[in-house]
């Protein structure tokens, strides 16, 4: 058989959409602090100078550690400042110790953390070491798994094989490139569609009635919204999936051309793909599959997660990390930010008020100052600072300018109102957001469309 013009460009556009995929699969990470991986080091003999010379020397730069920290905010009028025991200097250096103050930690950068690994088996090669951190890495097969399984389900019902199977390659192949819950919700659904696609291929009209077909847009784009809400890049390679699934079927239909006019009898279909039912008696029974999938994804997603295994986590000792309100336990931005007025604020109050305070919304410290009137000496209050936004936004932008590895900036990018705590088990940094609201919405949608077929054919008194 001879190759044209006409397969040559479904061909490149196949291997393009395959090297693309591939060459950008990731694989999630556990993570206990967004941008910064943690290094956790028990140690008998190694110092903490010793352990930040090993990160040095394999490529872990600005790593913030215990002793890297120095004064956030400074007052030059006061400068030396006696600071009480449950001071916000004191209370951060918690961040630098395990919840049982046995092992000393680090954070490095994520653009780092690519030379953390070398570093911990040279640490852990030290008598009486032992290092670790959270990135723990690992397949996370579950997602795929059963994102394959449905493909296998529908390829079993369908009527073309081939023609299935090349529409639902590269979407399979996106599952396992971007192993998400939410990508494999998605490509169960887009696999559905294609399924119910595929049965009208070559009938008269099959193109039309298929692109009129509620059942076939909505599983087919549905997807596509739910993934760009969740990431964007998820939802460009969707795009790319379904560009790689075209260039192969076109590329099945221009064989299937070729192989035709070898033939001298060129059957076709008696029955128009207006005639043919959209759904049908398999197509509502594998409608509950999909749903049952999606359920089952939705499941998983909640109750077990991304997370490495649980052999990794009852090892990992309790560690500084992003927490709800109701578990945190370690010192905050919203600390910083009192500690912070009433660092600048203690040249300007009294002896008998510079007792540390929470500062309340509005607080206003003034100055007096004296000014000629009338050829009078009369005194003039002046506020010198006013606890508001416009003072946190100053605080917030110091930390940006902080010339070392402060432990604040670390603080600052898990978000302004973020609270901190010890946790065993890290999330996953993945970018599946809203992972639980958007498997809701994919879930509800073959119920929603399985409920409207089924209550449309029993007001016309049709059997499901």
């Amino acid at each position: 058989m001879k190759i044209d013009f006409k397969m040559i460009v479904p061909i490149v556009l196949s291997l393009i959409v395959f090297f693309v995929l591939c060459q950008f699969r990731t694989v999630p990470v556990s993570q206990f602090w967004k941008g910064y991986r943690i290094l956790y080091v028990y140690t008998e003999e190694l110092s903490e100078s010793d352990i930040l010379t090993i990160l040095e020397q394999n490529g872990c730069a600005s790593v913030i550690s215990y002793g890297k920290q120095r004064l956030p905010v400074l007052s030059t009028l006061a400068p030396v400042q006696i600071q009480s025991d449950d001071s916000y200097l004191y209370r951060r250096n918690d961040f630098f110790t395990d919840k049982l103050h046995r092992a000393l930690v680090f954070y490095i950068p994520d653009s780092q953390g690519v030379f953390l690994e070398k570093s911990i088996r040279q640490l852990s090669a030290f008598q009486g070491t032992v290092a670790g951190s959270d990135g723990k890495s690992s397949f996370p097969w579950v997602a795929p798994l059963l994102a394959s399984l449905f493909f296998l389900l529908l390829f079993y019902f369908s009527r073309n094989k081939v023609l299935f199977s090349c529409g639902a390659a590269f979407f399979v192949l996106f599952a396992f490139c971007r192993p998400l819950y939410t990508v494999a919700a998605s490509v169960c659904l887009f696999l559905f569609s294609f399924f119910l696609f595929h049965k009208f291929w070559r009938r008269k009209d099959f193109i039309k009635i298929a692109l009129n077909s509620p059942y076939v847009l909505l599983f087919a784009f549905a997807p596509l919204l739910a993934l760009f809400f969740s990431s964007p890049l998820l939802s460009f390679f969707y795009c790319i999936s379904f560009l790689g699934s075209l260039s192969l079927v076109f590329l099945y239909h221009v064989v299937e051309e070729k192989k035709e006019k070898s033939y001298s009898f060129q059957p076709v279909f008696i029955r128009s793909a207006r005639m043919m039912p959209v759904v049908g008696h398999t197509g509502i029974r594998l409608l509950g599959f999909l749903f049952a999938f999606l359920f089952a994804l939705f499941l998983l997603f909640v109750f077990v997660g991304n997370v490495g295994g649980g052999s990794e986590r009852s090892s990992m000792p309790s560690l500084p990390s992003p927490v709800s309100k109701t578990d945190a336990e370690l010192v905050s931005l919203k600390d910083f930010v009192a500690w912070s007025w009433n660092t600048v604020t203690f040249p300007y109050r009294k002896i008998g008020e510079n007792t540390p305070s929470d500062p309340k919304e509005g607080e206003v410290v003034s100055i007096t100052d004296y000014v000629e009137e009338n050829g009078k000496i009369v005194s003039v209050t002046n506020p010198a600072y006013i606890f508001n936004s416009e003072f946190k936004d100053g605080v917030y932008k110091s930390i940006d300018r902080l010339d070392y590895p402060a432990l604040e900036k670390l603080m600052l990018a898990q978000g302004k109102n973020a609270s901190f705590g010890y946790a065993k088990s890290a999330s996953v940094s993945s970018s599946e957001r809203f992972g639980s609201l958007m498997l809701l919405i994919l879930l509800s949608l073959p119920f929603a469309a399985g409920l409207f077929y089924i209550l449309g054919r029993k007001r016309y008194g049709l059997s499901v």
